[in-house]
């Protein structure tokens, strides 16, 4: 059959984004491409982005939504090798083509020929919908291993990758003291991520009830309200500032805080999404010298994914924990509205197919 009902979520150029549900034919496989059935999505802090604030590609009125799945391989184009029709796979969210000098050297979410803008328009698209495509999947996806869970092996895709790379960029080390700013979807798993990393001392940074005490079961020793934040770390650290600050929220004022509470040749570690600034201000003080700020993107790939399935699958810490309601595709508009305005102790939504996967 040709013809399904697909839970896309596009948006037009004008104003703000606008959700649609619309009925799409079912995908044919380009070369390097594979068609999968969605048996898990979920809505992402970014999906926001895309939705209200990213450019849309020139000369393109409608986007399909989602960039966070589960799914089963329906279709393999030509060239396509390692996988199966009836694979349960994950790919990552932002996609590489393997040939260029950033693939190369493995990293891919920084691909130079699939996204003229890495992490925007390289993104995985249309995991919101009944099916969708992973472009060059050889490289892209990964098989999911029989004993984990899909929910386990969603989060590989994108917010346990991302989560994790703030505390891989910054270098955190044994024993070292790191304040999480925000324990949204991501700052929860760099909670997570500075934990499995060795670090001594864990300071979250939340003002939600529900995603403090998710903080502290993944990791965090203490967590501090936002407000009066950098003061509250200054005494826990004996006014010498953390080794490692992340900022996981992506507003102006958080990163600030960030860089006043890291101690003289500290890491600012920065992976929030500010697509709301076009300039970042930050207080040029005695707290600006001397520290290290760095960036990142998810990164991707097969072997990241494979990696990040054996955490998942036998580490010590359940990330599902995450989910914390359930919906059916066709109520996404809802979940975007139950996500955008953090209602009722949402984190993360698990998004099944309306018919079962």
């Amino acid at each position: 059959m040709m013809t399904t009902t697909t839970v896309n979520r596009t948006w037009s150029k004008t104003g703000m984004g606008k959700l649609e549900l619309l009925e799409a034919p079912v995908p044919e496989p380009g070369p390097d491409e594979a068609v999968l059935r969605t048996r898990l999505a979920t809505v992402c802090g970014s999906d926001l982005h895309f939705l209200h604030e990213f450019p849309m590609p020139r000369g393109v009125e409608q986007v399909g939504m989602g960039h966070e799945a589960v799914g089963t391989v329906v279709a393999l184009g030509e060239n396509v090798r390692g996988f199966a029709v009836g694979d349960r796979v994950v790919a990552s969210c932002v996609v590489g083509c393997g040939e260029c000098g950033n693939c190369l050297r493995g990293q891919l979410q920084a691909c130079l020929v699939l996204g003229k803008v890495p992490g925007i328009s390289n993104a995985l698209a249309g995991c919101q919908g009944d099916h969708f495509v992973v472009p060059r999947a050889t490289i892209n996806m990964a098989k999911v291993p029989e004993g984990l869970s899909d929910e386990r092996a969603l989060l590989a895709g994108d917010v346990m990758s991302t989560g994790f790379s703030a505390v891989e960029r910054a270098n955190v080390e044994t024993g070292d003291t790191v304040a999480i700013f925000a324990q949204g979807p991501v700052g929860l798993c760099a909670t997570a991520g500075a934990r499995m990393h060795g670090a001594g001392l864990v300071i979250a940074v939340e003002g939600v009830p529900e995603r403090a005490e998710l903080a502290m079961r993944l990791g965090a020793n203490v967590v501090v309200e936002p407000e009066g934040a950098v003061a509250r770390i200054r005494e826990l650290t004996g006014k010498r500032g953390v080794d490692v600050a992340i900022e996981a929220l992506g507003r102006a004022e958080t990163f600030a805080a960030a860089l006043e509470c890291t101690r003289l040749d500290g890491t600012v570690s920065s992976v929030g999404v500010y697509a709301a600034h076009r300039s970042l201000d930050v207080p040029v003080g005695l707290g600006f010298y001397q520290r290290k700020i760095v960036t990142s993107l998810c990164p991707s790939g097969s072997d990241r994914l494979r990696r990040l399935f054996a955490l998942a699958e036998h580490g010590p810490t359940d990330l599902s924990q995450l989910f914390t309601h359930r919906m059916p595709l066709s109520a996404t508009d809802e979940a975007y509205e139950l996500f955008g305005f953090r209602r009722d102790g949402v984190v993360k939504i698990a998004l099944e197919p309306d018919g079962g996967a």
